[in-house]
């Protein structure tokens, strides 16, 4: 792979490595490379940390001037904490489809794959890269910096730190489902033939779950439909109405599958 400055680099990788350092280095630099971390820090911040402050703090002010409702009989924490476990989770994974839609399948169809594959790269390293880079982006801004700011708004509306134990688990959670809609989003650039199809069954797959979360009962303990209702009380330390360690341990199961799918089918294609 060449370098910025137009020079060959020595690939030193053998096997299904053979790139993947270059490659990571390629797709890290859409990162961090420009102010792409910026912009995503700054638009996350408004949009999650946005609803959280007016749960925590604009909210209360609405409840007081309703002579009939107190501001005592509103846990307003709790509603913050669905402000980020519920809605910013959906937003996310919206979001992750979002940025992750155009990762393989519009390079599959500019050509620039095809000139990647060209050099001394494996094709298993050419979606790892993918996955390895924008994973460690959407964990680190996304999930990493929303949830830590959350946290400070949180403990200063209540007054005290939230228990730290339960709320890390809860953004384990939220980090599990969605990197599930990244590397669904990433199995389907490599299945299917235009991103309408892939719009299509990643997001049919979040919004379609919504709904069929209470319809198919105990079922949706092996996806990650659940996780959204589930986390906030797990945050707060409230006895769950289902185990959570089910659907954890499912969705992680689920990303691993659409990795390895994704893997298997790249190694097929024809360019």
């Amino acid at each position: 792979m060449g370098s910025d400055a137009g020079e060959f680099q020595r690939v030193s990788e053998r096997g299904w490595r053979n790139g993947l350092a270059n490659l990571l280095r390629k797709e890290n630099r859409t990162w961090w490379g420009s102010r792409r971390w910026l912009t995503q820090s700054l638009l996350w911040l408004v949009v999650v940390n946005g609803m959280v402050a007016l749960a925590l703090f604009a909210l209360p002010l609405a409840v007081e001037m309703d002579p009939n409702q107190s501001v005592d009989d509103v846990d307003f924490v709790a509603i913050g904490l669905q402000a980020l476990f519920q809605i910013g989770a959906i937003g996310m994974a919206v979001g992750v489809i979002i940025l992750a839609q155009g990762l393989v399948i519009g390079e599959r169809q500019s050509g620039v794959t095809e000139w990647i594959l060209a050099k001394p790269v494996s094709r298993a390293a050419y979606i790892l890269s993918k996955l390895i880079a924008h994973g460690i982006g959407v964990l680190v801004i996304l999930v990493g910096l929303q949830s830590v700011v959350a946290y400070g708004l949180l403990s200063l509306a209540s007054g005290d730190p939230l228990p730290l134990p339960s709320f890390v688990a809860s953004v384990a959670g939220l980090a599990l489902h969605t990197l599930f809609y990244l590397t669904l989003t990433l199995m389907m650039g490599v299945f299917a033939e235009s991103r309408n199809r892939l719009l299509g069954v990643a997001l049919g797959t979040l919004l379609g779950g919504m709904v069929l979360s209470s319809i198919v009962g105990r079922l949706a303990l092996v996806t990650p439909w659940l996780l959204p209702t589930l986390l906030p009380m797990l945050a707060l330390g409230e006895a769950l109405p289902l185990p959570i360690s089910l659907p954890m341990i499912a969705t992680a199961a689920w990303c691993v599958v659409f990795i390895v799918a994704a893997l298997w089918k790249f190694e097929r294609l024809e360019f």
